[in-house]
């Protein structure tokens, strides 16, 4: 852990993204080796992580798929932000326990009352219609109008990696594309579209509509490995010529940077680096 760390801030990394799989705890070879290192479950080892990367000047994101509101108010001191994605509100034959929408809206419910700077989106060019894309977005902007929690949505492109077991299907034409953006600007005005350009080759043509390409790293991105990220100085000159300018984010966004969003050992650290990019 030590060195990865100190590889991040080595090489520039001001975030810190912490993904796992659905309850990680409760499979027996993870729940042997967490006991192994002596920590009660898998909650206790992810705050430890979290905690050495704020010591060290990061920002730790975390994606640990479904949780629990107590689970979520166990970790909002050590995490600035989390995330979860929707995916999809059509449950599709075949679909994974973990894939179904119920328990991914419960999981963002329970995001909501817990009070977490939150990510979430949409998966696109699975197979699924452009309504029930359309569908899956309203859902969430439902969501964020009883929480407010959403700081930003993905619509991400569907890339499979060697040994998937869903392929891919055709992705969103880029007019299909922007009226989704539009109406997402619309239901949920102020929540930022993030399109990873890793994953989506089109990307430049859409930067007139989105408001966020997500974190850009030189090391390889862990949950794509076969879709590395162009040099930072491309997307500077894309943006340019897009009449955009790139600027640095934290993952916990400016709308969310209040004492009602972040514990108070983040809340002054990020207002400060806020204060910082507005001067």
């Amino acid at each position: 852990m030590d060195r990865v760390i100190a590889n991040a801030v080595e090489g520039g990394a001001r975030e810190v993204l912490m993904i796992s799989g659905e309850r990680p705890g409760s499979m027996p070879h993870i729940a042997r080796e967490l006991t192994r290192r002596g920590y009660r479950d898998f909650w206790e080892m992810a705050k430890r992580v979290a905690e050495r990367c704020r010591q060290a000047g990061l920002f730790p994101h975390g994606n640990f798929g479904r949780m629990t509101e107590d689970e979520f108010m166990g970790l909002r001191p050590a995490f600035v932000s989390m995330g979860l994605m929707l995916e999809s509100v059509v449950n599709e034959p075949g679909m994974s326990p973990e894939k179904r929408a119920e328990g991914r809206i419960s999981g963002l419910e329970a995001a909501g009352r817990a009070r977490i700077p939150f990510t979430s989106g949409i998966l696109v060019g699975w197979g699924e219609s452009q309504s029930s894309r359309l569908q899956s977005l309203r859902v969430l902007s439902d969501l964020h109008d009883n929480y407010g929690h959403l700081q930003e949505i993905l619509i991400q492109r569907y890339v499979p990696n060697e040994g998937s077991r869903w392929p891919a299907g055709l992705p969103p034409r880029l007019e299909e594309y922007q009226e989704m953006i539009l109406a997402w600007k619309e239901w949920a005005p102020g929540v930022a579209v993030q399109i990873p350009p890793n994953l989506e080759p089109r990307w430049e043509a859409l930067l007139p509509w989105m408001d966020d390409l997500g974190g850009i790293s030189w090391a390889r991105d862990e949950v794509n490995p076969t879709r590395p990220w162009a040099k930072l100085e491309q997307y500077e000159k894309a943006c340019i010529r897009a009449g955009r300018k790139l600027m640095e984010r934290l993952p916990v966004y400016a709308s969310h940077q209040s004492a009602d969003w972040l514990d108070p050992i983040w809340e002054k650290v990020v207002q400060k680096f806020y204060r910082k990019v507005e001067a």
